[in-house]
């Protein structure tokens, strides 16, 4: 039997990453997966949901104006979370870690975020994307689809979100959030329309060899 499929999604605010995850998802029948993490580690630590969403952004995000995604079809959303007084920062990250290979294991699925294009390396049909675009597309997506109050509050939403997501990826992996090398398809969305790239990333996806793992050229030496 053939390996799952697995399609990583990494994306900066305003981008279009989380809809182009979700209508991959939908075209090829592949489960999504973003909030179900954080409910199924809140479950596991007999906790709320919103005790430990403040800790998904980074280790020095706690009591910060964090922008994150916590609904499957919602874009992100400005949360302000309670600094949680009993769980840390690494603790969550391992049990995430632990949830994301076990499920890329059962089903195919588009993983939004999370680092899951570092934690699933190796693995046979695994496909990296990361969806970015130029400042001032996403400036003026955040104030239509966020509904910002102005231009100069986009884009300190925009440079807030980029600064914890680094920081996250950083803080996870070790690895540059930017660093092309750890994707094997970038989509500039101010070049290439949301349909043009679910189209892109589904064609590729469909086409990956089923018993060989594509090499990670950010692989340590």
């Amino acid at each position: 039997m053939p390996a799952t499929v697995v399609i990583t999604i990494a994306r900066q605010l305003g981008s279009g990453g989380s809809y182009i995850g979700q209508q991959v998802a939908r075209r090829l029948g592949y489960a999504f997966i973003d909030r179900q993490i954080l409910q199924r580690a809140a479950k596991e630590l007999g906790v709320d949901e919103a005790e430990i969403e403040g800790l998904e952004g980074s280790p020095q995000s706690f009591g910060e104006e964090l922008i994150s995604v916590f609904k499957v079809g919602a874009p992100d959303y400005i949360y302000t979370p309670p600094p949680p007084s009993w769980a840390s920062y690494e603790q969550l990250a391992e049990i995430e870690r632990r949830l994301i290979t076990e499920l890329a294991v059962q089903v195919s699925c588009v993983v939004l975020g999370r680092g899951a294009f570092h934690l699933l390396r190796g693995r046979a049909r695994l496909l990296n994307v990361m969806v970015h675009a130029p400042q001032g597309f996403r400036v003026e997506r955040v104030m239509s689809t966020y509904h910002a109050r102005s231009k100069a509050e986009a884009v300190q939403m925009i440079e807030r979100s980029d600064q914890y997501r680094s920081g996250h990826i950083r803080a996870l992996t070790g690895l540059d959030w930017y660093d092309t090398r750890n994707y094997h398809l970038t989509i500039d969305t101010a070049k290439v329309d949301f349909a043009t790239a679910e189209e892109m990333i589904a064609s590729v996806a469909t086409r990956l060899p089923a018993d060989e793992a594509w090499p990670w050229v950010n692989e340590p030496i």
